[in-house]
């Protein structure tokens, strides 16, 4: 019996099939979609002094890697929206879904559960504006 290679479908933002590329011997690439890429989530204290702006990662990834930056004490969370205008709402409820409270300046991730646009929040108003680095990862 011959063998076909195994090809892997997905859908993009406006419902069209996607297929990531395939080489001559049949072998799916897939490193291109693993990661997003960095993106920054900058908290400007002169719109939101605990919210970032949002990000789009692209596409729909499973965590969220973050480069936390130096911080005014507080918790970090992760705001989630079905669109990149949309109306963002905390993911998880209460303390679980947050960091512990932290000063910033180490890297965590969180499980998103396949959301693409989000925004990072802190638990205390920002001094200063910050900047993290953001990176939707697949599982």
């Amino acid at each position: 019996m011959e063998e076909y290679p195994r090809v892997m479908y997905g859908h993009d933002s406006a419902g069209g099939p996607q297929c990531p590329s395939v080489d001559a011997s049949g072998a799916v690439d897939v490193s291109a979609t693993r990661v997003s890429g960095w993106k920054t989530a900058t908290i400007d204290v002169s719109a939101d002094d605990d919210l970032s702006d949002s990000v789009d990662l692209g596409e729909h990834y499973r965590y969220l890697a973050v480069i936390v930056p130096a911080l005014t004490s507080a918790r970090v969370g992760v705001h989630v929206a079905p669109s990149l205008a949309g109306t963002y709402v905390a993911l998880g409820s209460g303390t679980s879904a947050q960091t512990d409270a932290t000063s910033g300046g180490y890297a965590t991730v969180f499980d998103i559960g396949g959301w693409r646009f989000v925004k990072l929040s802190t638990s205390a108003a920002q001094a200063a504006d910050r900047e993290f680095a953001v990176q939707g990862v697949r599982g």
